[in-house]
């Protein structure tokens, strides 16, 4: 017999840090996220105030599996500690592993990310992540931003 599938979402601020989690109890359908997001240093690059420019370090938890989304602006990360399962659903990224090879990850592609990758992610990109181990995956990060707009847009699957 199939489980109900419940999900508990928890939004809480605390000391510049945003942590997101919800529950799942056996549907595929349904995600396990756990993410702590910290703000390290800001500013606005011009005087308009419709872009920020950000550095925030993210700690993903074990066994995590973030929705599919997009970013109002490019992105930069290099994996600091674990690994990262890292999926391009539409257009591509930019992947600098730490020995230095360049690789270029396609629509429909997955990569695993550990300790000194980088990846570059352009605004509009459609991707997710996932920690399938059981240790934390820490990612440093530097956004520009369209400040008017939130950090991650969720795209529904059936809109990919």
């Amino acid at each position: 017999m199939k489980k109900l599938s419940l999900i508990f979402p928890f939004v809480i601020l605390l000391f510049g840090s945003i942590v997101v989690n919800s529950q799942e109890r056996s549907s595929p359908k349904t995600y396990t996220q756990s993410v702590t997001r910290k703000v390290l240093a800001n500013g606005y690059p011009t005087q308009d105030k419709k872009q920020i420019l950000e550095l925030v370090r993210y700690i993903i938890a074990p066994r995590t599996k973030l929705p599919i989304h997009t970013h109002p602006g490019m992105q930069i990360e290099r994996v600091e500690a674990g690994t990262l399962t890292y999926t391009v659903v539409k257009g591509e990224a930019k992947v600098t592993l730490a020995n230095g090879t360049e690789l270029i990850i396609p629509k429909g592609k997955t990569i695993q990310l550990t300790v000194g990758d980088s990846l570059v992610e352009p605004g509009g990109m459609v991707h997710y992540g996932e920690n399938q181990t059981n240790s934390p995956v820490i990612l440093l990060s530097a956004s520009l931003f369209n400040a008017n707009q939130p950090k991650a847009i969720l795209i529904n699957p059936e809109n990919k």
